[in-house]
């Protein structure tokens, strides 16, 4: 075998052993995920609503959007962080009439081994007259 087949071969034998080693932790890792349930309401002083989900890791401190229903894409009106009792806040000036609805964005955090995942949700479409 010539030097040129052997640095090939070890090439090939080192990439297949890194990707082998790689391999392991990620069959290891334990997915959790878990259900997030987003509402909305109008009444004042603004849209509000609360995520909702049996572990309090996934209602605090998430991502939720509000948007505004028409004709092509969705119109994003504005976004806001849950707090620590999952509620949260967009407020809209001044208020048109349509069909709104809010999103809670999906959220993935990983300990030893375990990643946790927090689905995302979509509210109900509330209507604005």
């Amino acid at each position: 075998m010539s030097q040129a087949h052997r640095r090939v071969a070890l090439i090939i034998c080192a990439a297949l052993v890194t990707a082998a080693v790689a391999a392991i932790p990620a069959l290891a890792t334990n997915v959790v995920k878990i259900d997030s349930k987003v509402t909305i309401s109008t009444h004042a002083p603004a849209f509000h609503g609360k995520v909702k989900s049996d572990r309090h890791a996934c209602e605090t401190r998430r991502k939720v959007k509000l948007f505004k229903r028409r004709h092509g894409p969705d119109r994003l009106l504005g976004h806001d962080r849950t707090n620590h009792d999952g509620k949260w806040k967009v407020e809209v000036h001044p208020l048109s009439s349509g069909a709104y609805y809010a999103k809670v964005t999906r959220r993935e955090e990983g300990t030893a081994g375990t990643i946790f995942v927090c689905r995302r949700d979509r509210s109900r479409t509330l209507v604005v007259d």
